[in-house]
């Protein structure tokens, strides 16, 4: 790519170019990080993983649960990271707090499960040592047996800092880390409008991957590949022209056109609508056969009926723009989080590095929606989740468990599935130098940039 044409493809990747610098979704100054390479060990070695242990996860704001998880006192679940678990309780004094999940006295986790309620505290099924929700020691058995000294040093249960944002619950092992407000950066202030502390999650379903964690990040982080991977929907998506905006520590986001062919894709010579954007059309109460539009037009029409019927079905779109009816705000919170961003809903991707091998990864897709008490109103078709889903909020969702090689994430996530073990033994190969970064994958340099900050290779 000369660099007039590397130039045409960058201006074509603005969204909307009439936005004036600071607007919202306005295209933001470039971050240089370069093109790579990006070294191969850092996707297998048990140093990098062990690194990644000690200076990565222990001093961010990891995402532990929602506050409706813990909707009364003694409401507890379990949150596990790298090799530590923690126990997120709401107290009898309706604060949330996180503690690690370690008995002081000898070392036994006080909670198995992942979820459940305990008003009365925890209690250590080794030697019943017990704990108020609050974290403070209420009972050594036999204490008359210890000597004085034994119990000098502190009883109570470990306590990491936890902080909250639109209803997430975060937590950091890091007493000296920056506010959590900071590691979310300028998507406090872009997620006004979704109201996201209103939403539910009303889907979540969890695998163990074949790959590390951070071929899933990378793998996300650009949609370079889906010409290859997942052509099913280049019909009605733009995987070409994404405008990518690369934020301070390490957030970024992916804005990305729906309702709007792929230009990989031929338009054709008689002007007719793929059954794709036929079908995103009839969604919103658009007829395609009286439609006299061209493909173009389809994403304005869209957008615009969105918003005529907004009222009636309860929704209040006066706080997005046009492009956010219809379009994919990806935004990655450094370091694994992804969430795609919808005024009716996110989906969101959360990304965690298996406990004891770095060729593995735990994998969460969360649907997130307002909760709609009509049964009559469907959930729109990129939430992904299957007809007749309950989308009225009232009952917690369930983590489903799922074989990645059996399915049931979905057909986009079954192909990456796939695709991402191959890319794990890949990266293995000792031919393999380290990856090359397109301008389509941005995200990807930025996101490392950020982590070898972490680790301590770069200022």
């Amino acid at each position: 790519m000369t660099d007039q044409t590397l130039d045409r493809y960058q201006r074509d990747c603005v969204i909307d170019p009439d936005l004036k610098s600071g607007e919202h979704g306005a295209k933001i100054a470039n971050i240089d990080n370069g093109c790579g390479p990006i070294s191969r060990e850092r996707y297998f070695s048990e140093e990098w993983a062990e690194l990644e242990r000690e200076k990565l996860w222990t001093r961010v704001w990891n995402w532990a649960c929602r506050e409706e998880d813990l909707p009364e006192p003694g409401d507890y679940v379990t949150f596990e990271i790298a090799r530590e678990s923690f126990i997120v309780a709401r107290g009898d004094d309706m604060r949330i707090r996180a503690f690690y999940n370690v008995c002081p006295h000898r070392g036994n986790r006080l909670v198995t499960d992942e979820d459940g309620a305990r008003p009365a505290g925890f209690a250590c099924r080794f030697h019943n040592w017990r704990f108020d929700l609050a974290g403070n020691n209420i009972e050594i058995k036999d204490r008359e047996t210890f000597r004085p000294e034994a119990l000098c040093r502190n009883a109570d249960l470990r306590q990491a800092r936890c902080e909250t944002w639109e209803g997430f619950v975060f937590i950091n092992m890091d007493k000296g880390a920056k506010p959590l407000i900071e590691q979310i950066g300028p998507l406090a202030e872009h997620a006004k409008p979704y109201r996201i502390a209103e939403m539910r999650i009303m889907r979540r379903v969890q695998a163990v991957w074949e790959a590390n964690w951070k071929i899933g990040v990378d793998g996300f982080n650009e949609a370079y590949h889906v010409h290859s991977i997942h052509p099913q929907i280049l019909p009605i998506f733009n995987d070409y022209h994404a405008q990518i905006d690369l934020f301070p520590n390490g957030m970024s986001r992916m804005t990305t056109k729906f309702a709007h062919q792929s230009p990989r894709m031929d338009h054709g010579d008689d002007g007719s609508l793929n059954p794709g954007l036929r079908a995103l059309m009839e969604e919103v109460g658009l007829d395609p056969d009286s439609f006299e539009g061209r493909m173009e037009e389809v994403r304005p029409a869209i957008q615009k009926a969105k918003r005529s019927r907004a009222a009636s079905m309860g929704i209040d779109y006066s706080g997005f723009t046009d492009n956010q009816l219809t379009d994919d705000w990806n935004y990655d919170i450094f370091p694994n989080i992804q969430m795609g961003m919808h005024p009716e809903g996110i989906s969101m991707l959360y990304f965690r590095p298996h406990a004891s091998d770095p060729r593995k990864f735990v994998f969460d897709v969360i649907v997130m929606m307002h909760p709609q008490a009509d049964a009559k109103i469907k959930p729109p078709a990129y939430m992904g989740l299957p007809d007749g889903w309950d989308i009225s909020g009232r009952n917690l969702a369930e983590i489903e468990h799922v074989n990645w090689r059996e399915g049931g994430l979905g057909e986009l996530f079954d192909q990456d599935a796939s695709l991402f073990a191959d890319v794990q033994l890949g990266m293995e190969s000792a031919s393999f130098e380290g990856a090359i970064l397109s301008e389509q994958e941005q995200r990807i340099g930025h996101f490392h940039a950020e982590l070898e900050r972490y680790l301590g290779m770069r200022d």
